[in-house]
Formats: C-alpha cells, sequence, structure tokens
C-alpha cells in the first residue's frame, strides 16, 4: 500500500520485471528487449529464446525478456493507466535500471509491436532497430476498411463482455493455443489496455512515419492481424521489412524459425557494425 501510494502520488515510474536477463560473453555489444503481448507474459518467447542465448555467433547479445505492467509476475496496480505514456515511462526507467550501454532493438509481440512503435517514436532513449511479430496494426475511423471496423468490433465485445461464460470457453480455446493466458481477461490491466493501446489508431500513423528500421512478421493464417493494413504500411515506409511466414498468431512452429532466422540476421548485421 505504501508502495502504491509513492508511486502514485511522486509519480515515480514503475519497474517491468525482468524475467530473463543474459549474455554468453558478459560484454554484450548489442542488446535486444523483449516485449509480450495483451493478456500473456514472457512465455510468449519460449521457443525462440533458448535458441538465441544457446547460438555461439550471439555470443556477445544481451537478451533480456520483461513482463509488461499489469500482465505476468509485473506489479498489476489499478490506478495505473495503462495507456502508451504509462507504458513509455515504465519502459525508460526499466531500461536505466538495467543500465544498458549498447544499441537496443526491442522486439515486440501483438500489443509488444504497438508498444515498441510508440516508443521508438516517443521513448527517452534510442532504439536503433524493431522486430515486429505479429502487430495488430488498426486505422482510424475515416480511412478505416471493413476489417479495421470488424476488428475493433469483436474486440469491443470480448472488453465488454469479460465476465460472461461464453467469453470464458472462448478464451479458454484460445488459451490452450497460444500465448493468451485465461486468467488475465477479466481483468482492468486486460480492459484498459485493450481500449488504450489495441484499440488506439493512431499507433497506424506513428508506424507509416517511424524513421527506425522495422522487421515485421506475420502468420499467413493469423485472425488477430490485418495483413491489408501491413502491406500499406510497407508499401508507405521504406523502413517497414514485411515478411509473411506460414502460421497463426503466436510464436510457435515454422513461425518461431522464421522469426528466429530475421532476427538473427538483424542482430548480425549490428555486432558487425558496432565497434565497442
Amino acid at each position: 500500500m505504501i508502495k502504491d501510494f509513492i508511486h502514485r502520488v511522486f509519480k515515480i515510474p514503475l519497474t517491468m520485471r525482468v524475467r530473463h536477463d543474459s549474455c554468453m560473453s558478459g560484454k554484450p555489444k548489442l542488446t535486444i528487449v523483449f516485449l509480450h503481448g495483451i493478456a500473456a507474459s514472457s512465455s510468449t518467447w519460449r521457443e525462440v529464446l533458448p535458441t538465441f542465448i544457446n547460438d555461439p555467433d550471439l555470443c556477445k547479445v544481451r537478451f533480456v525478456t520483461l513482463d509488461l505492467i499489469g500482465f505476468g509476475k509485473s506489479e498489476k496496480p489499478d490506478w495505473f493507466d495503462y495507456d502508451y505514456a504509462s507504458y513509455r515511462r515504465t519502459l525508460t526507467h526499466t531500461l536505466r535500471k538495467l543500465k544498458i550501454h549498447t544499441p537496443i532493438i526491442l522486439c515486440g509481440h501483438s500489443m509488444g509491436c504497438l508498444i515498441a512503435a510508440d516508443y521508438a517514436a516517443n521513448g527517452d532513449r534510442l532504439i536503433d532497430h524493431l522486430i515486429l511479430v505479429s502487430p495488430p496494426f488498426i486505422r482510424a475511423n475515416e480511412i478505416a476498411g471493413i476489417k479495421d471496423q470488424i476488428y475493433t468490433k469483436l474486440y469491443g465485445e470480448l472488453r465488454d463482455h469479460t465476465g460472461e461464460k461464453v467469453v470464458g470457453v472462448v478464451a479458454s480455446f484460445i488459451d490452450a493455443l497460444t500465448s493468451f493466458e485465461k486468467r488475465s481477461l477479466n481483468t482492468l490491466a486486460f480492459r484498459r489496455t485493450m481500449d488504450n493501446i489495441i484499440l488506439n489508431s493512431e499507433i497506424y500513423s506513428t508506424a507509416a512515419n517511424l524513421k527506425v528500421p522495422m522487421e515485421v512478421i506475420h502468420g499467413r493464417f493469423d485472425p488477430l492481424v490485418i495483413t491489408a493494413n501491413l502491406k500499406k504500411l510497407a508499401a508507405h515506409n521504406k523502413n517497414f521489412h514485411l515478411t509473411e511466414s506460414f502460421g497463426g498468431h503466436d510464436i510457435v512452429g515454422a513461425k518461431a524459425k522464421k522469426v528466429v532466422k530475421i532476427s538473427k540476421d538483424t542482430m548480425l548485421h549490428y555486432l558487425l557494425h558496432t565497434d565497442l
């Protein structure tokens, strides 16, 4: 209670829970920070992280996985706004506490992509590259297509009826197939991030104008991503490099292998061009 009071009244940023932090050599030349999606945790990266941390070619990369505020092992305060500005402050504070002195790549999945893109555009720390896996970019109402409208309607219904039995059944099904965690569904963090992050179409314009290089990977059968929007962003922004993989929304199987390959190529590029 006292800790919550101090953070709330004195506006001291929270720190995200660090679930993994390692570098094989102990002297990193590059840091990659992983951000999971809504109603998930750092377990999102369970198929790709072991490959990275055991790869001798990446021995000078520092790997950090975080639980976003409201999810996983991080704090879940009722007073937290769960919007872009709030996550921006907590990510800045967390990166400072980690004492990172290398170039930084942010790697996000689903909602983590949106938070990463916002931070690259508006955060206090320079981000050198983004790897965005399954980013759910939606367009503003005045330019939204029918898929954007359906997507917004479905997510709005899920948010508004979290306590109903049918939603629980759907959540159980999703929980069994993906990194989505049913226990996070009926929480304040879920409802607020749905409103303030997922359904906030302003991030589409942010991505369209980002100067940071972005490797964007989506599954061919992903029901939670509007592929047409990703193609529009790729056509508009030369920094937006789009790759389609076999798979759905989660990072498993063939999609995980694609994420590993693209991520490793990106990391090796920085290792070759970073003189520390």
